[in-house]
């Protein structure tokens, strides 16, 4: 695999561990480092660490105090 990509993953536990669970990522890699970029797009997703994830995840959040509010408003 290439220098570059493995030095990569090995700042990022987190993508560590989803190679450990998602082996096919590394003949991928080794195969062609250029899908690094889907690599993470990937994880990301499966992980659901995308900002979009995290905007939902926010307003449920600010929903379920906002109820919590109401609740103890009445």
């Amino acid at each position: 695999m290439d220098q570059s990509i493995t030095s990569k993953l090995y700042q990022n536990d987190i993508y560590l561990n989803y190679l450990r669970y998602h082996p096919k990522w590394y003949i991928v890699l080794e195969k062609n480092p250029n899908m690094y970029i889907e690599f993470e797009k990937q994880l990301k997703k499966d992980l659901k660490i995308t900002l979009n994830d995290k905007i939902d995840k926010f307003r449920k959040q600010v929903d379920f105090i906002n109820g919590i509010i109401k609740y103890l408003n009445n």
